[in-house]
C-alpha cells in the first residue's frame, strides 16, 4: 500500500503538459503500427524515401549544425548541385561564360580563372572551356582571326596568379576580327550583341577586346564610351593580371540585326534605335508626317553602292523620286568620312531606298516612322532580305516595303541571256556542285540593278501614303 501511494505521488508530480505529450505519443505510435500492418499498400515507401531525400537535399537554415560529423561531404555535395557551369555552349552562334566571384584574367596566356575553394570535387575543378568570344560560332573563316581563350577553375590552395589590378566593376571580354570592314557584320555581329550584353551595367563595366582593330575602335569610339565609362584594354597586349568580381566572356547574339525581348529582359530594337540616336546626338526623332497643306518634301536617301548590287541608273531614279514628291539624297558613306557625319545625313531623311546589302544597315540611324524600301535582286533572295532588314525595320517602329526586280532589271540578263537558268531559275545554281559558292558569286558579287522607274513608281507612291499616316 505504501509503494502504491508512492507511485501515485510520482504521477501526481508529472506536469499536465508532459503527461498529455506522453499519452499523445503513445497513441500516435500505436496508430502508425496498425496502419502499416493493415494497410501497407496505402503507404508508398519509395515516395516516403523521395520525400526524405528531397528534404535532405534542401537543408533549412541552421541544419549544418546537426549534420552527421562522420559524413561532412553531404553539405558540400548539396552546394555543388546548385552550381551551374561557368560556360554555356548550347547557343548556335555564341559561347558565353558568365562568372561571379574571384575572377583573374591572365591575358598573356589567354586564360581566365575562377578562383574557388579546394572543397570542390576533383571532377569539377578539372572542368575547362575553350572559347572564341565572337558570335559567329561554327564559321571557321570568321573565327580564324579570333584568339581562343581558356576558361576554368583554379583552387585557392594552388599557385594562384596574384592581382596586379583589382577592379570593382565587371568586365566583358569579346573579340573583333571576323568580318569587320562590312557595316552589316560590324553591326549585327558586334554592336548589337555588345549592346545586349552591356547596356544593363549603365556604363559601369570594362571592355577587354581581343584581336583589337584600331580603326574599329576609332570608328565606334562614341558608342564604346557610351556603353563603358572605363579604359578599353587591349587583351592580347596586356601583361597584367586583372581581377574582377564578375567577368562575361563573349557577347550575346539573338538574330541578325535583331533583339529578342524575351531573352533581353524586355529590351528591344526600338530601344537600341533610341540608344543610337542618343549616342550620336541625332536630332530627328520622328519622320515627317505629311498633311494636305504641307509644302515640305520628305527626304529620300538613295544608297548609291559603288561595287556590286549597285543602281546603274541612279540619276534616273533620283529624277523620278523628285517628280513623285520626294527630295532625293543620293549618298553612301565615303571612305574617309566619319560614321557620326554620315549618321546625321541618314537621320535627316524620312525614307531610305537601296538594293539588298550592307548599306541598308544605315537604317539604324533613321527616325521612328521612317520608310525603308529594300530592292531585292535576282537569286531567290526574298527570305534573306526580309530577315536581314525587313524584320529589324519593323522592330524599330519604322515602315517597310520590299520590291523584287524583274528579270530585265538585272545585269545578269546581259551576261547570261534572258532564257538562261541562272536568270530564270536560280535554284538550279544551288543544286549544282559548289552550289552555294557559285550562287553567292553570281547573285551577290556579280549583279547590278537597272531599276525600271515606271514599274517602281507605285512603290514610291505607297511610301508617300505611309508618310501621311
Amino acid at each position: 500500500m505504501g509503494s502504491n501511494a508512492n507511485l501515485l505521488r510520482s504521477f501526481s508530480r508529472v506536469e499536465p503538459q508532459t503527461l498529455s505529450f506522453v499519452i499523445f505519443t503513445g497513441c500516435f505510435l500505436i496508430s502508425m503500427a496498425l496502419l502499416v500492418v493493415s494497410a501497407g499498400s496505402f503507404v508508398s515507401f519509395p515516395s516516403l524515401n523521395s520525400w526524405l531525400s528531397s528534404h535532405a537535399a534542401s537543408p533549412v537554415p541552421g541544419a549544418h549544425e546537426n549534420f552527421n560529423p562522420q559524413n561532412p561531404d553531404i553539405v558540400n555535395q548539396n552546394e555543388n548541385l546548385q552550381r551551374k557551369p561557368l560556360c554555356d555552349t548550347s547557343d548556335r552562334r555564341a559561347d558565353i561564360c558568365d562568372m561571379e566571384g574571384d575572377i583573374r584574367i591572365h591575358a598573356n596566356s589567354s586564360s581566365i580563372f575562377f578562383i574557388t575553394s579546394s572543397n570542390r570535387n576533383t571532377t569539377e575543378l578539372q572542368e575547362s572551356w575553350r572559347v572564341k568570344p565572337h558570335p559567329r560560332k561554327g564559321d571557321l573563316a570568321a573565327l580564324s582571326r579570333v584568339t581562343e581563350m581558356s576558361v576554368g577553375y583554379l583552387s585557392n590552395n594552388e599557385d594562384v596568379p596574384k592581382c596586379d589590378i583589382k577592379s570593382s566593376v565587371p568586365a566583358i571580354i569579346f573579340a573583333t576580327g571576323g568580318y569587320m570592314g562590312n557595316f552589316f557584320h560590324e553591326t549585327t555581329d558586334l554592336i548589337i550583341p555588345l549592346y545586349i550584353t552591356s547596356h544593363k551595367f549603365n556604363g559601369e563595366v570594362q571592355f577587354l577586346i581581343s584581336d583589337m582593330l584600331p580603326w574599329w575602335i576609332t570608328k565606334y569610339e562614341l558608342l564604346l564610351k557610351k556603353l563603358s565609362h572605363y579604359e578599353i584594354i587591349d587583351f592580347n597586349r596586356d601583361p597584367l593580371v586583372r581581377c574582377y568580381p564578375r567577368v562575361i566572356v563573349g557577347i550575346t547574339f539573338h538574330r541578325d540585326m535583331s533583339i529578342d525581348p524575351a531573352r533581353s529582359g524586355g529590351v528591344t530594337m526600338f530601344d537600341f534605335g533610341q540608344f543610337i540616336r542618343s549616342t550620336y546626338s541625332l536630332k530627328k526623332e520622328r519622320a515627317i508626317k505629311l498633311g494636305a497643306n504641307q509644302d515640305k518634301k520628305p527626304r529620300l536617301l538613295i544608297i548609291s553602292r559603288k561595287r556590286t548590287r549597285k543602281f546603274t541608273n541612279v540619276d534616273e531614279i533620283a529624277r523620278m523620286a523628285e517628280w513623285e514628291g520626294f527630295e532625293p539624297v543620293v549618298s553612301e558613306i565615303k571612305e574617309n568620312q566619319s560614321l557620326v557625319e554620315f549618321a546625321h545625313t541618314v537621320n535627316s531623311c524620312d525614307a531610305m531606298l537601296g538594293v539588298h546589302g550592307a548599306g541598308l544597315t544605315n537604317l539604324i540611324f533613321l527616325p521612328t516612322n521612317a520608310v525603308v524600301i529594300q530592292v531585292v535582286p535576282l537569286g531567290g533572295l526574298e527570305t534573306f532580305c526580309w530577315a536581314d532588314y525587313g524584320v529589324p525595320t519593323l522592330e524599330m517602329k519604322m515602315r517597310y516595303l520590299q520590291y523584287s526586280i524583274s528579270i530585265t532589271e538585272s545585269s545578269l540578263v546581259g551576261r547570261y541571256g534572258i532564257t538562261d537558268p541562272v536568270v530564270t531559275n536560280p535554284k538550279v545554281v544551288l543544286d549544282q556542285k559548289d552550289g552555294w559558292r557559285n550562287w553567292t558569286s553570281i547573285y551577290f558579287f556579280n549583279q547590278d540593278v537597272k531599276l525600271d522607274v515606271g514599274r517602281f513608281r507605285s512603290v514610291l507612291t505607297h511610301a508617300l501614303e505611309l508618310l501621311h499616316e
